[in-house]
């Protein structure tokens, strides 16, 4: 299968919250698109034993897509020529230049939370700043119900904001190609560009290009 509902959304961030409970922790984002507001849940820490996820930033980063998204209408959007693949998008890093951050440590910056909310709080406090969200939209089926985090109703959001292929056991489901997530902040005034993405560590990189599952490795004959 893939994600179902996998786009992008051109928007305003509006706030952050942190989340340090070791009870899968998400760092939420609130934004807004066209006067609709969108909660974005970023995973933080892994389900499995290896729980640090794996973390890459690049606070000058160029490439032809945001030639091409910075065109693009705020609110949610979808077609294949906007999508990312950190393996086959050509997005300026590999697995090697991501470093394993843990959700949660004593001290200054050094954790995913204040990783993230450094970037993320710059976005809020400019007044030139376009946040791109790659990940799946959901939206509440209650309408009434407020958001759980910021408390804006109908309740509606974007997750899987990081890689989704090469996953394993009962994440395989997901996999996919030219479906992964992340966040690209654009300042426009300066043109600058920040790309932030995620990964987890037991995701394989080696993927089939049709279903994006991990490819099986041959065994050695002796």
């Amino acid at each position: 299968m893939s994600l179902q509902s996998y786009g992008l959304l051109k928007c305003k961030a509006i706030a952050t919250q942190e989340e340090r409970d070791n009870n899968r922790p998400h760092f939420h984002i609130h934004v807004r698109a066209n006067g609709e507001d969108y909660r974005v849940s970023v995973n933080i820490k892994s389900d499995g034993p290896k729980s640090e996820v794996l973390f890459y930033t690049d606070k000058r980063f160029r490439h032809s897509i945001t030639g091409q998204i910075s065109k693009l209408p705020y609110g949610f959007s979808y077609a294949r020529r906007y999508s990312i693949d950190y393996i086959r998008s050509d997005l300026g890093f590999h697995r090697e230049n991501m470093k394993k951050i843990p959700h949660d440590k004593a001290g200054p910056d050094n954790d995913l939370n204040e990783k993230l909310n450094f970037y993320l709080n710059r976005a809020i406090e400019s007044d030139n700043a376009d946040v791109y969200v790659y990940g799946t939209r959901w939206k509440s089926s209650n309408s009434c119900k407020p958001d759980r985090i910021f408390g804006f109703s109908p309740s509606m959001g974007m997750h899987d904001i990081h890689m989704n292929q090469g996953n394993i056991r009962q994440w395989q489901k997901d996999n996919g190609v030219w479906q992964d997530g992340g966040i690209f902040i654009h300042f426009t005034t300066t043109d600058q560009w920040i790309c932030i993405l995620l990964a987890f560590q037991s995701q394989s990189w080696d993927t089939d290009d049709c279903t994006g599952n991990g490819k099986k490795r041959k065994k050695k004959k002796y």
